[in-house]
């Protein structure tokens, strides 16, 4: 019987000190600060300068710029500040302050409407130092590498 315990608590001990040790890395493979290269939506590719933005993640908190001329009459500029929490399994982010400006060349309007209430989740797959976030509704994945 106590061999039995002993390789349990030997068992749970590995998979504890693997999961911390996965959880260092996927923190050291997310926090940085990025730059957006390019911005996908609706089956278009946007380059610099009608996009450009950047992401920065450390200690829990994020925070977004983009500067956006997508649409040919109107640019739009987005600024966040928020919060994020990270598992092996799980990483979430949300905003606790957002500020949107849009400008038609006509007038300029400000909405500090956050774009969604409480944390937006990702399932996470670290595999061979690269990290994967899916969405929960699958329509967003993150890629991340030491060499992206």
């Amino acid at each position: 019987m106590k061999l039995l315990v002993f390789i349990l608590f030997s068992f749970f001990s590995f998979f504890k000190v693997n999961s911390s040790e996965n959880l260092n890395d996927i923190k050291n493979l997310l926090e940085g600060r990025y730059e957006l290269v390019f911005w996908e939506q609706d089956n278009l590719k946007f380059n610099y300068p009608k996009v450009a933005g950047t992401l920065v993640v450390n200690n829990n908190k994020i925070s977004f710029t983009l500067d956006s001329k997508m649409n040919e009459n109107e640019t739009v500029k987005i600024i966040g500040w928020g919060n994020y929490n990270l598992s092996v399994n799980e990483y979430s982010y949300g905003y606790f302050d957002f500020k949107k400006m849009t400008d038609n060349g006509i007038d300029m309007k400000v909405n500090q409407n956050l774009p969604w209430q409480g944390m937006r989740k990702y399932s996470i797959l670290f595999k061979n130092d690269k990290l994967v976030f899916t969405s929960s509704t699958g329509r967003q994945t993150w890629n991340l590498t030491k060499n992206l």
